[in-house]
């Protein structure tokens, strides 16, 4: 029976480049089959989506009472229970409309209630957001080392580019949350557009422009820190979070990859202590919203496991990523990674430099003046990144094709074929001529008449 309903809650869906034939030929194939057993299965996970999304909807229109419905003190548990407790046995697809509702719930809560509201809303999202996707993209690599044919072949191609939406979706709205020049939903003109609130093509009323919409008001900026602040503050939410932000350095997406990279290179420093590493690497721009946000300080313990875990098991998942070949256009972002977690936590930690050392043909004296000179005033973040791919030469990983290029002039040089006596005579050169001078040949060399052979070009002149 499980197989069964497996099939029937699968959805199907056509998408360009990979189903075959035109969306009005895909569902005309699917009014034709609607007095069929399919149809039937068709039917039944339709009801089912159609309940889900509108519960979605009805959600999303309760938060509009805003304080009304983010300040009920039962609400966030519960609520949080029925929307993740069972996702794991969502498609792909399925979640990324869960994944937008959570976007808007976060946009819109009021800056006074995030405490009360968001921990359990997002440490349950980021939890089993990280557990889908990163099994997705397992169960994904073990059936690209199968051999697959014809449909089979397509419905992987189909779950191979909503998985890569799915994670896509997900690290851009880690990348929102965390991000230092956020802008109000006010500022922003109108809210997140959710395509699975919309009915007969028309968008729901906006918010009220009255309404705070989750952003602090002139009377109580200052007294509440930002979302980005917010979010690395609370253990429950940062720990699952920055899990999953780890494991996309390793998932085969170039573009994830790197917006994960940019999101851990604006948080490595919020995780030290001195106000001159605390603005290193950072724009003009961001350095007055990292100024507001450091009164709001990270409790020590929260910050020391953090440290610890971005230099031990982020800093292995960037080494690994930099010998994986897909990577090879993410070097660069993966070297300055790298650079920052030394420069901002050698001081702190030696788990970075541990790191390093335990890597085949790194020699410490080579680690150490690497990490000497990147650590040095004014040293800007492009040198800082040549000198540790510097470092790490020897592991990094090379294109497909400069390795089909690099093994065949290998074997090439280690594998040639011995001339032929006639390939030889032609390789050598003539010797020179000791005859008569202007002679153009051998002395004692006839040359031959071409005169008869000249004559068969002259015809039809």
């Amino acid at each position: 029976m499980r197989s069964i309903v497996g099939r029937v809650l699968t959805d199907r869906f056509w998408q360009a480049g990979i189903s075959e034939g035109s969306k009005d030929e895909f569902y005309a194939r699917v009014l034709d089959r609607r007095n069929t057993l399919e149809g039937l299965a068709s039917t039944i996970r339709g009801t089912v989506r159609f309940v889900r999304e509108t519960c979605y909807a009805i959600i999303y229109c309760m938060s509009r009472l805003d304080v009304q419905f983010y300040g009920f003190s039962e609400l966030p548990g519960p609520l949080a229970h029925s929307l993740f407790a069972d996702s794991f046995c969502l498609s792909s697809h399925q979640i990324i409309n869960l994944l937008n509702l959570v976007r808007y719930l976060v946009d819109h809560c009021p800056v006074e209630l995030r405490a009360h509201f968001l921990p359990p809303i997002l440490a349950a999202c980021f939890q089993q957001m990280d557990a889908k996707i990163t099994s997705e993209w397992e169960n994904l690599g073990r059936q690209q080392g199968v051999q697959a044919a014809g449909d089979e072949l397509t419905e992987e191609m189909k779950a191979e580019s909503i998985l890569r939406q799915l994670t896509y979706t997900a690290v851009v709205m880690v990348a929102d949350f965390l991000d230092p020049q956020r802008q109000s939903t006010s500022e922003r003109g109108v809210p997140y557009p959710l395509a699975l609130f919309q009915t007969n093509n028309t968008l729901l009323d906006p918010p009220l422009s009255g309404i705070s919409n989750g952003q602090a008001t002139p009377s109580s900026q200052g007294k509440y820190p930002s979302l980005r602040r917010f979010c690395l503050m609370m253990s429950s939410i940062v720990e699952p979070l920055l899990l999953f932000c780890m494991h996309a350095i390793r998932m085969h997406d170039g573009r994830c990859c790197s917006v994960v990279l940019r999101v851990f290179r604006s948080i490595v420093p919020d995780f030290h202590d001195s106000d001159a590493v605390f603005n290193a690497d950072r724009p003009p721009t961001e350095r007055g919203h990292a100024q507001r946000d450091r009164e709001f300080p990270i409790p020590e313990e929260t910050s020391q496991a953090i440290r610890e875990f971005i230099s031990s098991d982020v800093m292995k998942a960037c080494i690994t990523s930099l010998h994986d070949p897909y990577f090879v256009e993410s070097q660069k972002d993966l070297g300055s990674l790298i650079a920052s977690v030394l420069v901002c936590y050698c001081p702190l930690t030696p788990t970075p430099r541990d790191v390093i050392l335990s890597l085949p043909g790194i020699k410490p004296q080579d680690a150490d003046q690497t990490i000497d000179y990147i650590s040095r005033p004014g040293l800007q973040p492009r040198q800082q990144r040549a000198l540790v791919l510097d470092l790490l030469k020897d592991l990094k990983g090379v294109s497909i094709s400069e390795m089909g290029r690099l093994s065949k002039g290998m074997d090439a040089r280690s594998k040639r074929i011995p001339r032929s006596k006639m390939a030889q005579e032609f390789m050598t050169a003539p010797a020179p001529a000791t005859g008569p001078v202007g002679g153009g040949a051998e002395a004692g060399r006839k040359t031959p008449d071409l005169e008869g052979v000249a004559s068969m070009f002259d015809e039809g002149v």
